[in-house]
This record gives structure tokens, C-alpha cells and sequence, in this order.
């Protein structure tokens, strides 16, 4: 058997015993794995994935307080021949004049529809534009000072165009939203309001002169609900919905109550485009049925219950990756980070090779 000595510190197990370069890298990268597998195995699972989708205009109106009107309150007026409103038909409007109230001379409403977005979802992001009409019959002016604001409305609303204000809704603007203004187009980010649609009913979105900081007279006239564009993100309700109660019934179904009266403005359209919601009744006493003689009651009607879901028994994605990450670490840790203890070659050598190195220098001496 040939055995080759090697220099002293060159052999594997003295490499194998110093802390070099690459080992140091090596156990930053375990380190890196470690607190990978454990920062997976702390993601959140079976959250549901929000959900994005386009909605369109359910109902449009726009209100008009004209100067006859402003001059003479509140009798209602028919706006007079000489005082064009300078709003195409079907287009949207939105003036103020200068009102010692601050209340607006237009008022544009729109809602929209949500029957989509099943009751319990909680939406995280609702956005709507408005486009500026160029046309020349669309009067608009002053639209750099112009102050508008999207507020919720209090109450119902008749679709019509160019009706009277005494029939536009009241408005609740302790949370206005102001407009981002790019060219002609304005748009509103309103998720706090269209949450009011999921969870009760749909009164829509009015927008209106800024209360708080419109100064000099304007007039914004916008194109119709065809080029409004809006987008809705949600995320949807993780158990089933059972049967909803008439408040979120009208918020599915987008509908929009009008008020008893109509206006009476030039550009009024035929009526409400959807369905009411039904007025809240009374708690009067209700007589139990009669039974006739020998007929069996009739059993309570089964009322329908939500279907029960039960939680998945598979392990998610997560659970699996950070079972992939500590297995390499593991393998890792047992390959490199672990420091073999180098075995000290002891300086006199075995008794075999004392012997033989005796009789080799006794032969060798003369």
C-alpha cells in the first residue's frame, strides 16, 4: 500500500476544521431558509381573494333649483322659457350660483348597480368617473374654481333630468369625498359609501356644490351615464348568506325607492327606472287564522337556513412550502454546520514505527 504524507494543514480533515469564506456563506444562507420557513408557516390561509369588477349606472338624475325659484322660496316653479338650463338632454349637471346657504343650484344623483356583490362583502375600493361634455350646448363654466363633493344620500330619489329640487334627496356630507381632477374627467373614490349599498339599501351617490368651501358661481356639465365609467373591489363574504332582511334586500338588488311626487323640470323623464323597496311596516297585531273544524293545523313554512361550510382539511400551498424550506435547512445544518474535531496526529507515532526506525538507523551506523 503507497502512502503519500501530505504537508502539515493540507489534508481534508484540517480543512474541513477551518472556518472558512464559503462556510460562513453557508450558514447565512441557512439562516435566510430558517426564517423563511417560519414566516410561511405564519401566513394567513383561507382568507378569500378580493374580487374586481366593472359596474354600470343604475339610475341618473340631476336636480334644478332655478333663479325664479332662488328668488321666490319654496313655491316650485316651472323654469321659465327665458332661463335655459344649458344642459343637453340626457346630459348630468352640477351649479352653484352663489347661495348664501351654500346649497347648490344643480345636483346631479346616480346609483349604481351591486347585485352582484352578495350581502356580507366588505368592499375595499369603489371608483367612479365623470367626463366633462365638450359639446358647445353644454354650458360649463368656471371649472378651474369649481369646488364638488360626493355625499350620501339620506333619502330616495325620483330618476328624472332636470327636476325640480324640491324632489332631490337630501345629503349627508360628513364624509365627503372631493374629486381627482385629470383634464375633464372627475373621479370620486367612494368605498365608504358604496359599502352602505352592500350592507343596507342602495341610495346611491349624490354630488353637489363643496357646502363648506364653495365661493364663487360655477357650472359642471357632464356627459350622460353612457361614458360614466366605475369599478368595484370586493371581498366576498367567507361563510354562506342566508336569507337577508329587507334593508340588505334592497342593497342587493341595487334599487333605488322614488319619492311620491314628481318633479316638474323641462328635461323630467318618464319615471323611476327600478323596483322600490317596500315601506317599512307598522308593529300592528296580526289575527292568529282561522281553523276549521276538524282540519289539522297547517306546519309552520320551512324557512330557508344558509348551507353550513366546513373548513378544508387539506394543508394549503404555505404549509407545504414551509415544509420544503425547514427540510432543506435540516439537510443543510447536518452537511455544514456541524464542525468536525480534527484528530491531532501525536508526534512519536506508533510503537511499530519506533521499532522499525531503531533498527533502520542501527543498521546504518557503521
Amino acid at each position: 500500500m503507497l502512502i503519500i504524507p501530505l504537508p502539515e494543514g493540507k489534508d481534508l480533515l484540517s480543512i474541513a476544521s477551518k472556518p472558512t469564506g464559503m462556510r460562513r456563506w453557508l450558514r447565512l444562507l441557512a439562516a435566510v431558509m430558517l426564517a423563511a420557513g417560519a414566516a410561511l408557516l405564519l401566513l394567513p390561509s383561507g382568507t378569500a381573494a378580493a374580487a374586481t369588477t366593472k359596474v354600470s349606472v343604475l339610475q341618473q338624475s340631476w336636480f334644478w333649483q332655478n333663479a325664479y325659484e332662488q328668488a321666490n322660496p319654496p313655491v316650485a316653479q316651472t323654469p321659465p322659457a327665458t332661463e335655459p338650463s344649458g344642459v343637453p338632454d340626457g346630459d348630468l349637471a352640477v351649479a352653484y350660483t352663489g347661495n348664501a346657504d351654500k346649497s347648490s343650484s344643480k345636483m346631479t344623483a346616480l346609483s349604481f348597480d351591486v347585485s352582484s356583490v352578495t350581502s356580507g362583502s366588505s368592499v375595499e375600493a369603489f371608483t367612479f368617473s365623470l367626463v366633462l361634455d365638450s359639446a358647445p350646448a353644454a354650458t360649463s363654466f368656471d371649472a378651474a374654481s369649481a369646488a364638488i363633493v360626493a355625499c350620501q344620500p339620506t333619502r330616495s330619489w325620483p330618476a328624472v333630468l332636470g327636476g325640480d329640487y324640491t324632489d332631490q334627496p337630501t345629503v349627508s356630507c360628513a364624509h365627503k369625498v372631493t374629486p381627482t381632477v385629470s383634464g375633464s374627467a372627475y373621479t370620486f373614490k367612494i368605498p365608504a359609501i358604496a359599502q352602505g349599498w352592500v350592507d343596507d339599501q342602495n341610495l346611491g351617490v349624490a354630488i353637489l356644490a363643496d357646502p363648506d368651501s364653495a365661493a364663487a358661481p360655477f357650472q359642471l356639465v357632464f356627459s350622460s351615464a353612457r361614458d360614466v365609467k366605475a369599478d368595484i373591489s370586493y371581498a366576498p363574504a367567507v361563510t354562506g348568506s342566508g336569507s337577508s332582511s329587507s334593508g340588505s334586500a334592497g342593497a342587493s338588488t341595487g334599487a333605488v325607492t322614488p319619492p311620491t311626487g314628481t318633479g316638474s323640470g323641462s328635461g323630467a323623464a318618464s319615471g323611476p327606472v327600478d323596483v322600490s323597496v317596500p315601506p317599512a311596516t307598522t308593529n300592528q297585531p296580526v289575527a292568529a287564522p282561522v281553523v276549521a273544524a276538524g282540519q289539522p293545523a297547517a306546519a309552520p313554512a320551512a324557512r330557508p337556513v344558509a348551507a353550513a361550510k366546513t373548513a378544508p382539511s387539506i394543508p394549503t400551498k404555505a404549509f407545504w412550502a414551509a415544509g420544503l424550506v425547514l427540510g432543506a435547512v435540516l439537510l443543510l445544518a447536518s452537511l455544514v454546520l456541524g464542525d468536525p474535531t480534527p484528530v491531532a496526529p501525536t508526534a512519536a507515532g506508533s510503537r511499530l514505527d519506533q521499532v522499525l526506525r531503531t533498527r533502520r538507523t542501527a543498521t546504518e551506523t557503521p
